[in-house]
């Protein structure tokens, strides 16, 4: 990640071997403030301008590459494990949970975002047209995601797709909600989740939640797309 094009904004620590031995690993310290102790000072939608983005654009990228290029990605994202730095860089901690999903699942992954990326939307259908939600409901079934009985179709398989990977602000088919509390969230809906996706799903509302609490419209689909036909070769 250190050496990636684009992830100079981002940095991970590495390891000193000359200091490391079976029970002491030492690493790079990275001098800054962990985004949970940060977040503790902000109130709901401050507005941190150009370094907001810069957050939302570096874990992003990083997380984008991770998962489509390689399937190898860091696992346990939260607050506590990102670093704002003294000079403006994001850091990135503590490696010990990570996970690696298949060439297939990235691969229909990617089509997920494509299909949320393009798809077409209309004044009465503002969260995509019927035609561009079967795709979507599609990809789910082979990924593994299964909704309760009696669940709309598409507009359901497309609604958890839309709930993970777009705008927080976007609205969504079948009368489902945004908010994770309502009892209309399209997670309410789901039966079995695939145990690998999981872990990809915990790094998206990551970044979802940082954007909401900054305020900022950010599509995760919209920005993962290009990654995803880039690293996976993916034809229209």
């Amino acid at each position: 990640l250190n050496e990636a094009p684009g992830g100079a904004a981002l940095v991970v620590p590495r390891t000193v071997p000359s200091l490391c031995s079976k029970r002491v690993l030492v690493m790079d310290y990275l001098r800054g403030e962990p985004l949970s102790r940060l977040a503790e000072r902000l109130p709901e939608g401050a507005d941190l301008g150009p370094a907001g983005k810069a957050l939302l654009a570096a874990l992003t990228d990083a997380f984008g590459r991770c998962i489509f290029s390689t399937g190898f990605f860091h696992a346990d994202p939260h607050p506590g494990n990102l670093f704002v730095l003294d000079d403006g860089r994001i850091g990135l901690i503590d490696f010990g949970q990570v996970k690696q999903i298949s060439g297939k699942a990235r691969c229909t992954l990617g089509k997920v975002m494509c299909a949320l990326a393009r798809r077409e939307r209309s004044t009465e259908e503002p969260y995509g047209v019927l035609r561009d939600l079967e795709p979507l409901a599609e990809l789910g079934d082979e990924l593994g995601v299964v909704l309760r009985d009696g669940a709309l179709r598409p507009e359901g398989p497309a609604a958890v797709s839309m709930w993970l990977f777009d705008d927080a602000s976007e609205p969504l088919p079948g009368g489902f909600e945004q908010s994770e509390l309502s009892p209309k969230a399209p997670a309410m809906s789901l039966k079995s989740f695939p145990q690998d996706l999981v872990f990809v799903a915990r790094s998206s509302v990551l970044i979802k939640g940082l954007a909401a609490r900054l305020g900022v419209k950010w599509s995760l689909a919209s920005k993962w797309a290009p990654m995803a036909v880039e690293a996976l070769d993916l034809n229209d």
